[in-house]
């Protein structure tokens, strides 16, 4: 691993957008915007690339910055690795081919600045080690999604389906930020290591009620960034919009890696005996298999390209979801978990190719309509079409093939398992599971067929001259490499599969199919393998005739099988779903209108009514009360007045002298004169001749008695010494004596 490719490897995307602006509002470095946005991927997929033999070592590094405000750190495992991979080799190629497909643009700038904001943000939704940076990378590549949606914003048509991209996803993103915020206040982290250690949280979560809240809540965001029933409408009117190169980064597959990001935890937590789960697999299950069949319904009656590949990448998806939410059910998830991650590896490139297949013959035709994008001659576009169609629709021995019948075998498994442990709903969920997958892929091969038919069959509409593109070299380049890559997955799966098994050993500690043989006997001897041919020929083979031979008028059938009309045009208008959505979506105008109306006017009136009702009582209570209150005052005031000068007059100054009461000044003169002339007089009689004589007497005295005293001092030792003697014995008398009082 190249020294801190966990975090390179999306910090250089990042850096190169950031750069972008400043290449880019600067005259002599704008034709260098091409070179610094390939770099930058390059770079991105370098550093990516470069963590693959770490995992393949059993090493699972978790890289965490200690000193963050929040929890920020990368998780170097299996999973994060591929999907850094998968997003970075295929945007390395999306950004060569955008190189041609975008020139002449006069908002390359902002083009090439949400590409590589696009990859980085994807890049760290895969590699982050917790859900709050997860959401940050999440929110990113929704934000650029949008962003590119409303390329061209000037037409008033594609700034409304921007908009409307804009309210689908904020709807799931809602439910996924609720979910990680409960997940957070019962676990108190988001590391996805230690959700799976710490199980405390668990019993917390199920105690309170949450759980399956919870677990749903974490689906719905993963439904809407995926396209999956009910929030499937935002993909076709994105891959319309945007710029068309563009279209092979789809943020779709971030919602079944999200769910094989928690399935390990949510699968621990049923082993645990917590069962409310056991509803939240049987949901994602349920979901996603119905969403595949019914992106194949709608994708066969779709004219615009870009409609079919927006429905089959979600019928895609759908049946990720199914694999991840079988594995779930199971005792053991490795079968349903590595038949589910494989199928989101595989059908990346399959669906990226054709992607830039359509991109490549929209840009020679300047069309997207199937009706008047035939009769391309150009073999590598017919190539890239046959690969990804051929491995769609799993024609064997291409990669559909195999990934279809792993996830429809993991249902049969799933059936079994359920039968021995006596779980009737689990047993029929498994085999009605198996029997809408093998449903939904003979729909899969009629629009497979049907749009290559449309563009490669027999009698097709070729384009007016004068009308067509010439491909630019880098295109043809970029396009061939991404083809080149695609064959070499689809025609080499049977060894993948034992490579990705142990590739995923660090993360699932088991060895489910150990080489080829293993793959052969697991997959091929089942009645999935015959009931997959058998639905192939049962798609492919009406759609071959009708729009590869051409031997059948498809508008004379709809108009001749009434029945088979309306269906036609259910499905054609996507099956009102998009209808609903505008009739809720003015149904909520119009009642918020009526409120407005009869509730929010009449509050109106009654806050008038309020209003003046107050004014009004306030100047009655002013009139009425608030005047005699300041008479009141008045009175108080001039009588506190007139008070204090009567009692200045009478009492402060002359009295009342009717009864002969001095004033308090007067009095105050008497007591001062009285306290002087006592004080005149204990002075001389007091102070003088009492404590003065006193004092000079007694020192008198004193003097006279020390001079008498000092005649004894004569100085003679012989007369000190006889007193020092006579001391003693009358000492010794004393201790004598009194000695024992002491």
């Amino acid at each position: 691993m190249l020294p801190y490719a966990p975090w390179l490897c999306w910090l250089i995307p990042m850096i190169g957008s950031m750069l972008m602006l400043l290449f880019g509002t600067v005259q002599r470095t704008r034709r260098f915007r091409d070179h610094l946005a390939v770099a930058s991927i390059s770079l991105c997929t370098l550093f990516s690339l470069s963590m693959i033999p770490d995992v393949l070592a059993g090493n699972i590094i978790d890289w965490r910055i200690s000193w963050a405000p929040f929890e920020l750190g990368v998780l170097v495992d299996p999973l994060n690795v591929i999907m850094a991979c998968v997003v970075s080799v295929i945007g390395l190629f999306v950004t060569l081919f955008s190189v041609g497909y975008m020139r002449g643009e006069s908002s390359l700038t902002r083009f090439w600045f949400f590409i590589q904001l696009f990859i980085g943000g994807y890049i760290v939704l895969v590699m982050a080690d917790n859900l709050l940076l997860m959401f940050f990378g999440w929110e990113i590549v929704g934000i650029c999604c949008v962003a590119l949606t409303t390329f061209w914003h000037k037409d008033p048509n594609k700034a409304h389906q921007g908009l409307k991209v804009f309210m689908i996803l904020r709807v799931g993103d809602i439910l996924l930020l609720i979910s990680i915020l409960l997940i957070y206040v019962y676990s108190g982290t988001l590391n996805y290591i230690d959700l799976q250690q710490q199980t405390n949280w668990m019993l917390q979560l199920s105690r309170s009620g949450f759980m399956l809240i919870t677990t749903l809540l974490l689906f719905g965001g993963a439904v809407g960034k995926s396209a999956q029933f009910p929030l499937q409408g935002w993909l076709p009117n994105m891959l319309t919009a945007s710029p068309s190169s563009f279209s092979a980064l789809t943020e779709c597959l971030a919602g079944p890696f999200l769910m094989a990001r928690v399935l390990p935890i949510f699968h621990q937590a049923l082993t645990l005996g917590y069962s409310e789960l056991t509803l939240f697999f049987l949901t994602v299950t349920w979901m996603g298999v119905f969403s595949a069949l019914l992106g194949a319904l709608i994708a066969m009656t779709q004219r615009n390209i870009w409609h079919v590949l927006a429905y089959s990448i979600s019928s895609a998806i759908g049946y990720m979801m199914t694999s991840l939410g079988l594995a779930g059910l199971m005792n053991d998830l490795t079968s349903g978990y590595l038949a589910g991650t494989f199928l989101l590896v595989v059908d990346a490139f399959v669906s990226g190719l054709l992607f830039l297949t359509a991109a490549f013959i929209s840009y020679v035709v300047s069309s997207d309509d199937l009706s008047y994008m035939g009769g391309i001659k150009n073999k590598i576009a017919h190539r890239g079409m046959e690969v990804g169609v051929l491995a769609m629709i799993s024609l064997p021995p291409l990669s559909g093939f195999w990934c279809t019948n792993w996830i429809q075998t993991v249902a049969l498994d799933l059936a079994g398992e359920a039968s021995r442990n006596g779980q009737q709903i689990l047993q029929f969920s498994g085999y009605g599971v198996f029997v809408m997958l093998i449903i939904t892929g003979a729909f899969t091969a009629f629009y497979g067929i049907r749009m290559m038919g449309f563009i490669f069959g027999k009698g097709a509409q070729e384009p007016e001259e004068g009308k067509t593109k010439k491909i630019p070299s880098i295109m043809r380049i970029s396009f061939v490499a991404m083809l080149v890559v695609t064959m070499i997955i689809d025609f080499s799966v049977p060894l993948l599969i034992p490579f990705f098994n142990r590739f995923f050993f660090p993360l699932l500690h088991q060895m489910f199919l150990k080489d080829v043989f293993d793959v052969l006997i697991y997959i091929l001897p089942s009645i999935s393998t015959i009931l997959t041919l058998l639905a192939l020929a049962i798609g492919g083979y009406p759609a071959y005739r009708i729009y590869v031979a051409r031997k059948s008028d498809p508008t004379k059938l709809i108009e001749r099988h009434r029945l088979l009309g309306k269906a036609h045009t259910f499905l054609r208008n996507q099956c009102y779903i998009n209808t609903l959505y505008y009739k809720i979506a003015y149904g909520t105008i119009r009642f918020s209108k009526i409120m407005y109306r009869y509730l929010d006017m009449s509050l109106d009136v009654l806050y008038h009514k309020i209003v003046y009702g107050t004014i009004r009582f306030s100047k009655i209570m002013y009139r009425y009360l608030d005047m005699s209150l300041d008479v009141l005052y008045h009175k108080i005031v001039y009588g506190t007045i007139r008070f204090s000068k009567a009692s200045y007059r009478y009492v402060e100054m002359e009295g009342i002298s009717i009864i002969g009461v001095k004033g308090v000044n007067e009095i105050f003169q008497d007591l001062s004169d009285l306290g002087l002339s006592f004080s005149r007089w204990a002075y001389a009689r007091i102070e003088l001749r009492g404590f003065d004589s006193f004092n000079y007497n007694f020192a008198a005295y004193l003097v006279n008695l020390s001079k008498k005293f000092r005649k004894t001092h004569t100085g003679i030792l012989s007369y000190n010494m006889s007193a020092v003697l006579l001391g003693i014995v009358l000492l010794a008398i004393l201790l004598l004596h009194f000695g024992g009082l002491l």
